[in-house]
């Protein structure tokens, strides 16, 4: 017979056995369910880079500002992308989700062009192109009826050997037409200050929150920031930047922008009146400076200084004839834009071109004198471009060209 006790230890035995038990039920669930969430995570992960490559290689399917959804194998897993414009690019916002999962991914898109660029296209006003120094130019160019000449510029004829490779067709009085470069605003905005984000930094906005605007007071300047994403800063006075601050991805809207010496940064311009660009900067890819065609009667310039490097491409339009001999674009010695310059203006080029110039008119100011449609010591190669290069969509999306992730923007 046994006793009240042995009894009670056997209770106790049965009781730590069930709880072990349990417990080693528990844990098996838990991680069974950790082990299925993870696998659907990584479906969601491949799936929605499938998405990705399925829309870019489907490109008609989204028009200017589109959403769409997708189940590309019917298993539930669902793909909804977004297009919008972002400055000069597009971004494309994708998302892949199955029940309360979800996976972002969002990229700054462009068109490839495939075919041979056009190194330089120069309106023709009755004179030839007039070549001289070290300049260069290799790739097909659109120069006027009388084409163009070498020229001596500075009298040293042991350093006068420029070079144009590449087949020649004739221009026109007129540049080819683009489309609007200008700024067009999120639907999805919120206000935030200035002082806000200098008190929180580092600062990252993601795109896919509400595009933060932020407005500059008069005298405000953009200076120990470190700030990424989502953001588009607005004045309207002069917006100052200095090397103190890490501008990334964001766009920048005043009537004059000052890039100070020394500033490197991912960032979109987009100016009334001018942009100077001090020396030392650098503009990693996509950036890109803009001024757009206006009625008003006032001189705008761009002027790049030396050792400059702008990842991207540089844009200043005009309608009249008038506002097009006031558009002025100066890039200096040992400067480098890779990417398409669109001056529907006045260009003066000193410096390197790894792209396209489409320009009204050149010139070349020395200390003693001013000339007329000439290039000295300046280079122009569309030939050089990278691999998978997305220029500026100055001629808008012709669908005959495929779209291509340029940046990854979470």
């Amino acid at each position: 017979m046994l006793k009240a006790g042995s009894l009670l230890y056997a209770i106790y035995v049965c009781l730590i056995i069930a709880i072990l038990s349990g417990g080693l039920m528990y844990v098996f669930t838990i991680n069974k369910t950790l082990a299925t969430r993870q696998s659907v995570k990584e479906q969601l992960i491949d799936r929605c880079s499938s998405c990705f490559d399925y829309f870019l290689s489907n490109s008609t399917s989204l028009g200017k500002t589109n959403t769409e959804q997708v189940d590309l194998f019917n298993d539930g897993l669902i793909c909804e992308f977004t297009k919008e414009r972002w400055g000069m690019f597009s971004k494309l916002l994708g998302k892949t989700f199955f029940k309360k999962d979800t996976i972002y991914k969002n990229y700054i898109i462009g068109e490839v062009i495939d075919r041979d660029p056009i190194a330089l296209y120069l309106c023709d006003f009755g004179e030839e192109l007039k070549i001289s120094g070290t300049t260069k130019i290799v790739g097909n160019v659109k120069l006027p009826k009388k084409r163009y000449k070498t020229v001596n510029i500075l009298g040293n004829q042991h350093a006068n050997n420029p070079k144009l490779e590449g087949s020649i067709s004739i221009s026109s009085q007129n540049l080819p037409k683009i489309i609007s470069p200008k700024l067009e605003y999120p639907k999805n905005t919120v206000q935030i200050t200035l002082a806000k984000l200098k008190e929180n930094q580092p600062i990252h906005r993601g795109f896919d929150q509400p595009t933060g605007i932020v407005y500059l007071e008069k005298g405000e300047t953009l200076d120990r920031l470190n700030i990424k994403g989502n953001f588009i800063f607005k004045s309207r006075d002069t917006i100052r930047v200095d090397n103190t601050s890490t501008i990334e991805d964001v766009i920048i809207q005043a009537p004059k922008i000052v890039l100070e010496e020394g500033f490197e940064g991912s960032l979109q311009i987009y100016a009334d009146k001018g942009v100077d660009i001090e020396s030392d900067v650098k503009l990693r890819y996509p950036s890109c400076i803009v001024i757009e065609a206006s009625t008003r009667d006032y001189k705008k310039k761009i002027n790049i200084a030396e050792d400059v490097k702008i990842y991207g491409g540089i844009v200043i339009n005009g309608s009249s004839f008038r506002e097009k001999q006031n558009n002025f674009v100066s890039i200096d010695e040992n400067s480098l834009v890779v990417g398409d310059v669109y001056c529907n203006g006045i260009m003066e080029l000193k410096g390197s071109i790894i792209g396209s110039l489409y320009t009204h008119k050149l010139q070349l100011e020395t200390r003693s004198s001013k000339y007329a449609d000439v290039i000295l010591n300046g280079v122009i190669d569309a030939t050089e471009l990278p691999n998978n290069f997305v220029r500026l969509p100055l001629f808008g999306n012709t669908g005959e060209n495929r779209l291509e992730r340029i940046k990854n923007i979470q």
